[in-house]
């Protein structure tokens, strides 16, 4: 799955199906899933003349692409965009608002989150709350010029724009051809090298200084380059905190790039002078270079770290296919490389990417959109999609028989399936439990609409029971509370002050078999240490493996709960249970404590 693809399966037309702006069936502009959970960001303009008719009752009408992969039947590829068309058996699904559209011209805020009323097995895309930001973007929306289709045009960032002279409502603004039509507005803006989703598209400026955004009517043709603009995601924070969540791609990383010492060094330093070293500038990684030949400690821990790996398989060098297989069985993603004179014959048990040193420029654009696409599908999916015998045999990394996937089977099966299965049957009969927040019993009509949040700790000794109570229970930002149906035991948990008109949220804050990973982790880097003596390098290397972990812990439980299908009383069990960060539920609570 390449970005292109990412992008559509996760992109909707937003239809007025009931004729709200006076023409019946006319698309409104375009929205996209962030969430999980089925949340869908679109701007604020493209959405207001349904709140403003019917308020927080408005239904609003998407269209997604008709198949998952975003395929749909007739598609019109070119080098600089691609598009595709919606079928007449494209299905129309509905969502509601989650708060009032946030419309500020003098802030140049335009942001509308809404939430489908069914569940979706579609994969949202990940979002980068980031500031800065450079080279190509990517969007994808349904024109009015397109008529109902898909289009997925490229531009490249020119840095950051003021508009009505106040500085805190800076966007981002880029250069393209093809995304100034009224209707793109709403689209989600995917930077090539942050490797996510950093804005939100709202208008564009012509050359002639036409505007297309709110109210505007937009060109009938294709033009030459013209500025767009987008609200930063890292500026919706405020209006909707869930976004911090969302963000997991902040956070660069190093690509390892392992080589042999065998073969022609210039045709070796060519390779990765002007091949991998412009492309890791470009895409915002860092280079660590494996040895040659034995395998070094450190090597080992940089796989361990990686954010994707490199392998050149030139020469047959063991050494090389080690680490890669070490790489494979860490469930990192990676890239294996070829130069195009040296390929070995016969065929490859890796999925192979063939290289070019006498084209440099031809070969940065194949490793950059692979390695891109790599990153993205892992950073959408949680897993690689690249083929090699140890995920064809086993299904999945070994990392993932590992603590951390093991903890976060059986927390599943003893506590998240259980609690979700009564909070599914209370949507269909809220009597048949009861709940008891903060010492009061609520009323069957309080707990309809109630939802399980998994709250994960940013590190593992803050799931311990001493730190829950004493740095977030004893600051009165949680209460005590007890889920009971008189059929098994009663849960015990917490739950999020409850508000006035809101629903309420049932919490398990650090999880504490989270804390078993511990134990691990010491064992793994004990001999690092001198003398039992605690070191700096022994610090950052459990710093990073913990950090490995808990990110593992928290795809493996996500994954899970996106993918199970298991129905009670017509739900799925993501209908009820979220998966979140310390810092989504617990904004204040300091992230260096430990």
């Amino acid at each position: 799955m390449n970005i292109e693809s990412l992008l559509s399966q996760a992109t909707c037309e937003v239809i007025d199906v009931d004729g709200v702006t006076g023409r019946r069936g006319a698309s409104l502009g375009t929205a996209w899933l962030v969430s999980d959970q089925g949340h869908l960001l679109t701007a604020a303009h493209v959405v207001a003349p349904l709140w403003n008719v019917a308020g927080a009752e408005a239904r609003v009408h998407v269209r997604f692409p008709t198949s998952a992969s975003g395929a749909d039947a007739p598609t019109e590829t070119a080098s600089t965009e691609t598009t595709s068309a919606e079928t007449e058996t494209a299905t129309t699904e509905t969502a509601t608002f989650t708060f009032a559209p946030v419309h500020d011209r003098a802030k140049n805020l335009d942001l509308a989150v809404l939430q489908l009323t069914t569940s979706t097995t579609r994969s949202a895309l990940p979002v980068v709350l980031a500031a800065e930001a450079e080279g190509e973007v990517l969007v994808c929306g349904y024109g009015q010029n397109t008529r109902g289709w898909q289009r997925t045009g490229r531009g490249r960032l020119v840095g950051k724009a003021i508009r009505g002279g106040d500085s805190d409502g800076w966007m981002f603004q880029y250069e393209s051809p093809m995304l100034v039509h009224r209707g793109f507005s709403g689209g989600a803006v995917w930077s090539v090298s942050r490797n996510g989703v950093i804005g939100l598209q709202t208008l564009a400026e012509l050359p002639e200084s036409v505007v297309v955004g709110p109210g505007a009517a937009g060109p009938s043709a294709w033009l030459d380059p013209t500025a767009a603009f987008a609200v930063p995601l890292v500026r919706m924070i405020q209006d909707w905190p869930d976004l911090r969540a969302l963000d997991g791609l902040s956070r660069q990383g190093t690509c390892v790039l392992i080589q042999s010492a065998d073969g022609d060094a210039r045709r070796r330093a060519a390779l990765r002078d002007d091949v991998v070293v412009p492309v890791l500038r470009e895409l915002g990684l860092e280079l660590y270079e494996s040895q040659p030949g034995d395998t070094a400690e450190e090597d080992l821990r940089q796989l361990e770290d990686a954010a994707v790996v490199l392998a050149d398989i030139s020469h047959e060098d063991p050494g090389v296919t080690y680490e890669l297989g070490v790489a494979q069985a860490l469930g990192v993603p990676d890239v294996v490389i070829v130069d195009a004179a040296r390929r070995p014959g016969g065929a490859s048990m890796f999925q192979v990417l063939e290289l070019d040193t006498s084209d440099p420029a031809g070969s940065r654009e194949r490793l950059a959109g692979r390695l891109v696409d790599v990153r993205s599908v892992f950073a959408t999916l949680g897993r690689a999609d690249s083929d090699n015998p140890l995920t064809s045999y086993f299904r999945t990394p070994l990392t993932q028989i590992s603590a951390a996937n093991a903890l976060s089977l059986g927390y599943l099966k003893n506590f998240v399936r259980p609690v979700s299965q009564i909070l599914r049957r209370l949507r269909h009969d809220p009597g048949s439990a009861h709940i008891t927040v903060g010492g009061r019993r609520l009323k069957p009509a309080q707990i309809a609409t109630v939802t399980l949040t998994v709250v994960l700790p940013e590190h593992l000794s803050w799931a311990q029971d001493d730190f829950i109570a004493r740095e977030i229970a004893e600051a009165g930002q949680i209460v005590d509370a007890v889920l009971d149906d008189n059929l098994s035991r009663p849960r015990s948990m917490k739950a999020l002050p409850p508000r006035r008109g809101e629903p309420l949220r049932l919490l398990d804050v650090f999880p504490t078999t989270m804390s078993a990973m511990s134990d691990t982790i010491e064992q793994r880097v004990a001999h690092l240490g001198v003398g039992g003596e605690e070191t700096a390098r022994l610090r950052t290397a459990r710093d990073e493996l913990e950090a490995k972990e808990i990110d593992r812990f928290h795809l493996r439980l996500l994954d899970r709960v996106r993918q199970d299908t298991e129905r009670e009383s017509g739900r799925l069990m993501r209908d009820v249970v979220r998966v979140e960060r310390a810092r989504a539920v617990f904004p204040g609570l300091d992230p260096g404590l430990r």
